[in-house]
C-alpha cells in the first residue's frame, strides 16, 4: 500500500463516521476527530486575511500621505508593513500587489483615484483624485 494514501483513507474513514452518526446517533466510532487547520499557509489566504476590513480607508490614507504617485505594488507593500506583515511580504506581494490594482481600479471608477501611465507603459501610478 502507497503511504501516501494513508491520509486520503483517514479524511474518508472519518466521513463514513460521520454519515453513520447521522443515520444513528448512538453509533459509536474509533476515528478521532480531526482538528479544524488554522494555518492560513497559503500566500493567497494570508492575503485575504490581510485585507478583511476598511481597506478603502487605509489605501486613501497612504496615498495622501505619499509625497508623490505611487505603484499598486509600492502601495500594497506599505498597507502590509503598516498592517505589521513586515518579515513575510516577499511571499505574498505578488498576490496583494493584484488585489491593489483591482481595488484601486474600482476605487478610480467611483472617482476617489486617479491614474496615470508610466514611462514603461505597462504600470498605472495612483494618487487621490482631489
Amino acid at each position: 500500500m502507497d503511504v501516501s494514501m494513508v491520509p486520503a483513507f483517514q479524511t474518508q474513514k472519518a466521513a463514513f463516521a460521520t454519515v453513520i452518526k447521522v443515520f444513528d446517533p448512538s453509533a459509536t466510532s474509533e476515528a478521532p476527530q480531526q482538528p479544524k487547520r488554522k494555518d492560513r499557509s497559503t500566500p493567497g489566504r494570508r492575503v485575504t486575511d490581510l485585507l478583511r476590513g476598511d481597506v478603502r480607508r487605509g489605501v486613501l490614507e497612504l496615498l495622501r500621505d505619499a509625497e508623490k504617485p505611487i505603484l499598486a505594488g509600492d502601495l500594497s507593500k506599505q498597507f502590509a508593513e503598516r498592517e505589521g506583515f513586515g518579515a513575510e511580504i516577499d511571499e505574498i506581494s505578488p498576490n496583494l500587489a493584484g488585489r491593489f490594482s483591482g481595488l484601486l481600479e474600482r476605487m478610480e471608477q467611483t472617482g476617489l483615484v486617479r491614474s496615470s501611465g508610466t514611462s514603461d507603459g505597462r504600470r498605472r501610478l495612483w494618487e487621490i483624485a482631489r
